[in-house]
Order: structure tokens, then C-alpha cells, then sequence
């Protein structure tokens, strides 16, 4: 299934894919309905480089060869990856093309649907026709209610695994042509398990007819006003781009700052390879052996003594990322960092565009790369200095940075500062 052909390109449901933050995940029911509006999971893709490479090949087809695009390409990428999927490849890349373009095409018919509803104010539910269709979504075939029936928001289509069944909406005159509008059928609830094979597995409340993680509006979910919007920055694009935060959304508060002693802050005369393996040891990592570490969000990381060196060359005995313009002084700071990546105030996620980019291939493929924000607030008790940590983590390596204000009395200038490291979708509050 491809998006239905037209003039123009469909670009809500365009904005409404592209604006997924991409989440590894063990199962597919680790997030829960309404958050599958804001993120790209595929059941068993755990790690960062297979989820964007799936990605990339779902968007290239969406957008050009459609599914036999991504059928194609599909086995390759799981072989270069070693990723053991359930089922065959063909059953299981249908599966992840069509519940996608499915769900983003019934997000931007939502949207389209709701800028015209003053003149159009109900839906019709529309069976697919399928050969083998469920008793229940059969039954709904031809169901006219009014576009704020609250049976929607469990029942809006796709209500289930292959699930083609769609919405149109009609004008009032077209409502009575087909006898007026009906009663919301009663909603049946029913206890099902999920998560068996991931790493949350759980009882859930779902409606009769309605498989377990379809039962929301992915358009109404999509466009609530707590959602916050893909950024490039808190400033590019409130100031650069013109925008606004959705109507209703109030960032949270900054959080209160930790409070540190100055011997936090490392002297700048530390040698790095003291500094270095103080870092590693927090994490029950040396030298000599890494280890993996699990964020607040339950992210996996790698923490090993290649964070700090330069290059290709991760074997040799000087850190050379300490050569880095720039990068040296922040080792007085990587205490702050350490507490930030183990105990943070937010972790924002960010879906970055990434082009390679040459001059002899100047129209190089759009590559996407997911960057995770770890922000934490310090206070350092003695001088009362305020300090924002940033610990920033992506398939290419790491960013560390600290800023330090002297006037932390200063309450706009700390939200302001704090509100410009809060970039993309947040994940993780404390």
C-alpha cells in the first residue's frame, strides 16, 4: 500500500512520518497505543543502527518504489544487522509497511477531516472487503456518527493488524440521505495479554473487535496539544522559523538544580587519563573492559575508554580526542556529566537529518540518526554558580557540554538557558 496518488503530495501524512521519533524497542508493546503516534518502533529492533536503517528503507519506498521497494531491501538489512525476526520476510515486511503508511495515511486523513468538519460533521466507517474479514469491523460497515462521537477514539481505523478499513466523512445532507446518523454501538471490553515476547508483558483493557495497541485515533493522538513538535532547536524555531508551540502546551517547569560541592568540578591541571578512568569506573567500566548501561528510559549504552579517543584508531594509548579543540576543558566537568547520564533531569530524542554528502555525489540519500539529550540543573554550593549539563549520545559518538551562569538568582535567564537544550521529543521526566 502506497499513499493514494494526487496532485500534491499528502503532506500531512508526510509530516505526520516524518515527525516519529525512532524508539528501539524489544517488543512493539513496550510504548502503548497513542504513544505509536509519536514513535517508530518495529517488535524486536533494539538497536539504534537496524531502527534506522528500516526506517530509511520505509521512507525511501513510501515515497518511490512503494512495498516492493522495501520487501526488497528488507532481508538484507536484517542479515547485515544479525536480527532474528518472527515469521517469513515477506509476511513480516508486509506487516511493517502496511501498519505504517496505513497509520500515516488515517493520521493526515484525521487532520485534513477536521479542518473541513464545520461542513462535513460525521463519519462513515468503511469496511475493506476483505475475504476473510473480523465479524465485528464487517458489522461497522456503513456506521454514521457525528466526527465527535467519543466511539472514535477507540474504534478509529486501523483497528488491528492488516486492518485496510478507512473513514470518510459527509455533509450534514449527506448523513440524512443515508438515513441520519446512528447510535454509537456499545463498546465490549476484554481482557487480553500482551508484551509475551518483549520486555513488558501485561494484562490490558481492549475493545471486543479491536486488536491490543489499536485502540486510539492515531490522527487525534498525533495532533493533541501536549504533543511537543519535532525541533531543530527551542530558538531556531521559535525565533528562525516563525512557529509556535501547539495551542494549550506549556513546556514543563525547569527542573531545581542538584546541589554539588565544588570538588565536582574538576582543576583543569587533572590529568585526563585520572579523569578518564574516574568516569569508567562509575559506570563499573576500566580501562581495559567496558561495560553497557541502562538509562532512565531503559536505553542501552556502550561505556568504554573509545568514548575519549579521536579517530579510527581506538586502540592506541593516548586520547586523542583530548586533542580536539575545545574538548580538553571539558573534562572539568565530566563528573556533571557522569551524574547526568545516570540520574537526569529530562532525556529529549531527536531525529537528525544526516546527507553523505560529496562532491562528486552531491545528491546523496537523506540518511536519518537518532541523538539522545540527557539535561540535568547543578548548583555548586560554595560559589552558587548555576550549571546546565548536557550529555549527548548518537551512532557517531558523543557531546558533552556544561554552561555555567554566575547569576543563578536569575530565574528567566536559567529557563531560557535550560529551554535552548531542549530539543526534539521528551522522553524521560524525573
Amino acid at each position: 500500500m502506497a499513499f493514494p496518488p494526487a496532485a500534491l503530495p499528502f503532506s500531512e501524512a508526510i509530516d505526520y512520518w516524518r515527525g516519529k521519533v525512532k524508539l528501539p524497542s524489544s517488543g512493539w508493546t513496550d510504548i502503548w497505543q497513542e504513544q505509536h503516534s509519536h514513535a517508530f518502533v518495529v517488535a524486536g529492533a533494539s538497536h539504534d543502527a537496524l531502527l534506522e536503517d528500516l526506517y530509511n528503507a520505509l521512507d525511501k519506498a513510501r515515497s518511490k518504489g512503494g512495498y516492493a521497494e522495501f520487501k526488497a531491501a528488507f532481508p538484507e538489512i536484517a542479515k547485515r544487522h544479525g536480527w532474528s525476526y518472527n515469521g517469513t520476510p515477506g509476511w513480516r515486511s508486509r506487516v511493517i509497511y502496511d501498519t505504517n503508511v496505513r497509520q500515516s495515511y488515517n493520521a493526515g486523513r484525521y487532520q485534513q477531516m477536521m479542518k473541513v468538519k464545520r461542513l462535513r460533521p460525521f463519519l462513515r466507517y468503511v469496511h475493506s472487503g476483505s475475504g476473510h474479514p473480523r465479524l465485528e469491523h464487517k458489522a461497522w460497515d456503513g456506521l454514521i456518527l457525528s466526527a465527535d462521537d467519543p466511539w472514535w477514539h477507540t474504534h478509529k481505523p486501523s483497528n488491528g493488524w492488516g486492518c485496510g478499513c478507512t473513514v470518510e466523512s459527509l455533509s450534514r445532507l449527506e448523513a440524512e440521505r443515508e438515513g441520519g446518523a446512528n447510535t454509537a454501538p456499545p463498546v465490549e471490553w476484554e481482557e487480553r495479554i500482551v508484551g509475551k515476547t518483549g520486555s513488558n508483558p501485561r494484562v490490558v483493557r481492549v475493545p471486543k473487535g479491536i486488536d491490543p495497541g489499536f485502540a486510539y485515533d492515531p490522527g487525534k493522538a498525533w495532533l493533541e496539544p501536549h504533543t511537543v513538535p519535532p525541533l531543530t532547536g527551542y530558538d531556531a524555531v521559535l525565533q528562525e522559523r516563525g512557529a509556535t508551540w501547539p495551542t494549550g502546551f506549556t513546556l514543563p517547569p525547569v527542573p531545581a538544580p542538584t546541589k554539588v560541592p565544588a570538588s565536582a568540578i574538576l582543576p583543569p591541571d587533572t590529568p585526563p587519563e585520572t579523569a578518564v578512568k574516574d568516569f569508567l569506573e562509575v559506570f563499573g567500566a576500566t580501562m581495559e573492559k567496558g561495560a553497557v548501561f541502562t538509562d532512565a528510559a531503559g536505553s542501552s549504552l556502550a561505556i568504554t575508554k573509545a568514548l575519549f579517543i579521536q579517530g579510527e584508531d581506538k586502540t592506541g594509548g593516548g586520547f586523542k580526542w583530548l586533542e580536539t579543540p575545545g574538548k580538553a576543558e571539558r573534562l572539568q566537568y565530566i563528573n556533571l556529566m557522569a551524574m547526568t547520564l545516570i540520574d537526569p533531569d529530562e532525556i529529549w530524542w531527536a531525529w537528525e537529518e544526516n546527507r553523505k554528502w560529496s562532491a562528486e555525489n552531491p545528491a546523496a540519500p537523506k540518511h536519518w540518526r537518532l541523538k539522545r539529550r540527557y539535561l540535568r540543573a547543578f548548583e555548586v554550593k560554595d560559589s552558587k554558580e548555576y550549571a546546565i549539563a548536557v550529555f549527548e549520545w548518537g551512532r557517531d559518538g558523543w557531546i558533552g557540554s556544561t554552561v555555567m551562569m554566575a547569576q543563578p538568582s536569575k530565574e528567566k535567564d536559567r529557563t531560557k538557558y535550560f529551554n535552548r537544550q531542549r530539543v526534539g521529543r521528551m522522553v524521560y521526566k524525573k
